[in-house]
């Protein structure tokens, strides 16, 4: 049994290198198989979080190295099924880390996802993960919306808090990363 969790660690690590390989480069820090959505810096965050073509390159590198399938700059040469994938693990991973950003300006409570390590969200996405994983998360209460947002029916209040997103950034980016 210890030798299957041996082997376990070992692959996540593996992932976790080729994941972040560019990373390390790219943002100067350290990353590993237990780095967590918060665990990332603003300056890093910033970058991520803007879903422009940087930013983009950024999380193909990660998920196409987590899923062994090479760098990001290789995303145009996968077929069709695979770019699929890529691009909703892409496109789920956003959503994380921008709701970690709203969180940090404190317009959202705390989400179970952001505590994940981000080699084991890929895993999770893929494979089957748990439903919360999914959930967005619930507006804080000292955000100026609060009282529309819990007028607002359960589910229609995922697309409330999606539809802060534009001006979360803005606010991130100006409070926590002023030269982007």
């Amino acid at each position: 049994m210890a030798e299957i969790l041996d082997l376990q660690d070992r692959r996540r690590r593996l992932c976790a290198g080729k994941g972040y390989a560019n990373w390390s480069r790219r943002f100067a820090e350290s990353f590993d198989e237990k780095t967590t959505i918060t665990d990332l810096s603003d300056p890093t965050l910033g970058v991520l979080i803007r879903g422009d073509e940087e930013a983009s390159l950024c999380l193909h590198d990660f998920v196409m190295g987590v899923m062994g399938l090479g760098q990001g700059l290789r995303f145009h040469f996968l077929d069709n099924t695979m770019k699929m994938s890529v691009m909703d693990l892409t496109f789920f991973l956003l959503d994380q880390l921008r709701f970690e950003a709203m969180k940090r300006l404190g317009w959202l409570e705390d989400h179970p996802c952001l505590h994940v390590p981000m080699v084991d969200l890929v895993s999770f996405f893929r494979d089957t993960s748990p439903r919360e994983i999914y959930d967005t998360p619930t507006l804080a209460r000292s955000h100026p919306g609060f009282d529309e947002y819990e007028k607002t029916l359960g589910g229609d209040r995922g697309a409330y808090v999606r539809r802060l997103i534009p001006d979360a950034i803005k606010e991130f980016l100006k409070r926590y990363v002023p030269d982007a």
